[in-house]
Order: structure tokens, then sequence, then C-alpha cells
């Protein structure tokens, strides 16, 4: 097993993944404060996306990495770009569908309210009783 290419791949397993989650951490910022009201929720939330894409790969690399002094420098960088790029696919797909499913429900809710809302002032003013001229005398 050749030290280098393997130190080379773990690095390559932990900047890949931080890259895409800083490059994302803005705009899901965004959205996970308008989900989360908790305070600090959002913040939990992004710190748990780095330890997944970073472990992720890390696990990828290890896994299935090619450290062989046999191998090129060239193909073991390959090897550990591909899975790099697949960890950070699949992290993402899951944070991205998960989130998702969160504002689907966050919009369904606030379409409802809106259609009650609406429902509420369109309601004619039901009356008390019968008018005073419809009353016998």
């Amino acid at each position: 097993m050749s030290t280098n290419l393997f130190f080379v791949s773990l690095l390559i397993a932990l900047v890949g993944p931080v890259i895409a989650i800083t490059y994302l951490k803005p705009i899901l910022y965004k959205v996970l404060r308008m989900l989360c009201d908790a305070d600090g929720g959002a913040e939990f939330w992004i710190r748990c996306a780095y330890l997944l894409a970073v472990s992720g790969t890390l696990l990828l690399m290890l896994s299935f990495g090619e450290f062989n002094e046999r191998n090129s420098v060239i193909d073991t960088v390959r090897r550990s770009l591909w899975l790099v790029l697949a960890g950070v696919f699949v992290t993402v797909a899951v944070i991205s569908r998960n989130v998702w499913m969160q504002v689907r429900q966050w919009l369904a809710a606030k379409e409802l309210a809106a259609h009650v809302q609406s429902a509420r002032i369109d309601k004619p003013a039901v009356s008390a009783g019968p008018s005073a001229a419809a009353r016998p005398a």
C-alpha cells in the first residue's frame, strides 16, 4: 500500500464534500430557517449535512479506494474522485429530497391557510333570525 496515495485519497474525500456543502450552505440556511423555527435548528441541520457528506465519502474511500503501489497516481486519483463525487451526489440527493418534502408540506399548509382565510372572507353574514318586516304584528 502506498502511504502517499492513501493520504491523497483521504484528502480528496475530505475536501470534496466540504466544497459541495459550503456551496449549498447559503441557500440551505435560508430554506432551513424558513422550516425550523427552533433557535439553532438550521445550523444543526447544516452541520449534520457536513458530517454526512464527509463521513459518507470517507467510508466509500476506505472501502473501495485503491492505494496499491502498482496503481498509477492518475488511476488512484480518478477512482478517488469517482468515489467522492458518488458520495457527494448521494448525500446531496438525500438532503434535497428531505428538504423538498418539508417545503412541499409547508407550501401545502400555507395554501390551505390561505384558502380557509379566503373562505371566511367570502362567506355571507348569517342573520340572527327573521327580519322585523317578516314578523307578524
